[in-house]
């Protein structure tokens, strides 16, 4: 089977790239289908067989009123434009996979066209910017981002590094799409190395009781990951253990997943478990990131580079809050598992000490006053019994509670299906 390859690039500036990645796909034996999303005019031959003018129509506008605008509004218009293109060519089963190439104009475009297509299907990013913060191109989606070591252009170097990801992309497209014999159900659980005996012991519980599970790390990215899992509907329960993300998102961390986080299963009816796991802290680079607001405020400094700040009784408050008022707007089963030893393997009575930003101990890690806010503030706000609150006298990794998250959100899906 030849799979069919849409390339996506910018023929206005860099056409002799785009052709040589062209020519060595067709040498692997893939088809191609090239799709210009240049925003400026172009001084050379148009070979695309998407042409910028289509792209742009598609988008919305005219090309000569693109090519007018200043680059940021220009590129919202090609990738408008780009990604109807490209989604109707893969509902109609004409592409099997696609590759971008270019700097960092040409990778916001195609990456943003990518995170558009679903997950498995080939996809593969050539470009300088790889090398440095990927998520904002990546998001929660399977690309594949190969680093050009150079600016795009063609050398000895840049050539061997665009054959290889023509390789890559040609062989992916060119097989069947998975396809799964046995279906099972699919099982989100949000995971952390601080909340792991939990998500490990639950996992196997269900993985024993027929379910697939999926772990989703509690890093931005993961949170992102799942809910996207949700909402694309391949989901059939969550077993949120580690909800941490919540708590840089309002401090401003390095893993806030944003502001809606723990808002999918809610929003599309599947049953969710929702646990307080890694609440006890927010989590920072290494202490020259801390910012200066936090710079009093009590720490462990889990790596030299990773340094958690404990969450205050302000805080605590307004995450309770914050986590009942979303679990309220779910449209199916929810309930809410409270660990009343302590939220993370810091957070137990005799465990973990805090200290000051110079190293001096403060204290336990274990605050009860700030437990108890988040507890009583969930209390405060939540709508039961429609949302059920479960509170157990035991430790988040305690293996009691694990059991107990499982037998509840089984229970609940028996009962949705029922």
């Amino acid at each position: 089977m030849r799979g069919t390859v849409l390339i996506i690039g910018t023929l206005d500036t860099k056409a002799k790239d785009l052709r040589y990645l062209q020519g060595k796909l067709e040498a692997e034996g893939a088809q191609t289908l090239l799709m210009d999303v240049s925003c400026k005019s172009r001084t050379v031959e148009d070979f695309s067989n998407i042409s910028c003018e289509s792209v742009a129509m598609a988008g919305g506008e005219e090309f000569r009123a693109v090519a007018g605008l200043d680059k940021i509004s220009a590129v919202q218009v090609m990738i408008k434009g780009a990604t109807k293109v490209t989604n109707g060519l893969w509902d109609e089963g004409k592409i099997q996979g696609v590759i971008g190439l270019g700097g960092a104009n040409g990778a916001e475009i195609a990456c943003a066209v990518m995170r558009t297509l679903p997950i498995g299907f080939p996809k593969v990013m050539v470009t300088c910017v790889a090398s440095g913060n990927t998520r904002p191109y990546v998001g929660a989606k399977d690309i594949i981002m190969v680093n050009s070591i150079g600016d795009i252009s063609l050398n000895r170097i840049t050539k061997k590094i665009i054959t290889n990801a023509a390789r890559a992309i040609a062989h992916m497209a060119k097989g069947p799409p998975f396809h799964e014999d046995v279906v099972r159900p699919q099982i989100c659980i949000s995971t952390f190395g601080t909340t792991l005996p939990c998500v490990e012991r639950a996992k196997e519980l269900l993985e024993n009781e027929g379910y697939e599970v999926i772990e989703l790390h509690a890093s931005g990215t993961g949170g992102i990951a799942l809910e996207e899992l949700v909402n694309s509907g391949e989901i059939s329960g969550v077993l949120d253990i580690t909800t941490s993300e919540l708590v840089d998102d309002l401090v401003d961390g390095m893993y806030s997943a944003g502001p809606h986080r723990l808002e999918a299963a809610g929003r599309m009816g599947i049953p969710q478990v929702i646990s307080l796991g890694a609440l006890d802290f927010g989590n920072f680079g290494g202490k020259e990131t801390i910012p200066p607001r936090f710079r009093d405020r009590s720490f462990f400094f889990y790596t030299p580079s990773i340094t958690l700040m404990r969450t205050s009784v302000e805080e605590s408050r307004t995450l309770g809050e914050r986590i009942a008022m979303k679990a309220n707007r779910a449209v199916g089963p929810t309930a809410i598992m409270v660990p009343l030893r302590g939220f993370s393997a810091l957070d137990r009575e005799g465990g973990k000490k805090m200290v000051a930003i110079d190293g001096r101990v403060r204290g336990e890690w274990h605050d009860e006053a700030a437990n108890r806010a988040l507890i009583d503030s969930i209390k405060a706000h939540l709508d039961s019994p429609r949302v059920l609150l479960m509170e157990m006298d035991a430790h988040i990794n305690d293996p009691p509670f694990a059991d107990a998250a499982v037998q509840l959100l089984v229970r609940m899906m028996g009962e949705k299906t029922e």
